[in-house]
């Protein structure tokens, strides 16, 4: 996942930085999407949350965040708003 990316209308800018991790989204957003190019020519078998260990369906404070159509559907993207504290160890 790219982060610190900012949509300028039909492109965006900034993504450089990546996070690795896991984020968990809504299945049925998520089946949409790989159905698109060139998601759909990926044969990795997603975790769905429910068969997650992680995923604990704690509701909105600890899952999938709330995705915005950038237009009619995956194609056209989706924007969220996620907040992520970093500590040190």
């Amino acid at each position: 996942m790219h982060t610190a990316v900012t949509f300028t209308g039909d492109s965006y800018t900034g993504g450089e930085t990546i996070h690795t991790g896991r984020l968990f989204f809504d299945p049925d957003i998520g089946t949409e999407i790989r159905a698109t190019s060139p998601y759909s020519e990926n044969t990795t078998r997603e975790t769905l949350p429910a068969d997650d260990g992680i995923f604990d369906d704690g509701g909105p404070s600890s899952g999938p965040p709330t995705l915005t159509a950038l237009g009619d559907g995956a194609p056209d993207g989706y924007k969220a708003t996620l907040t992520a504290g970093v500590g040190t160890v």
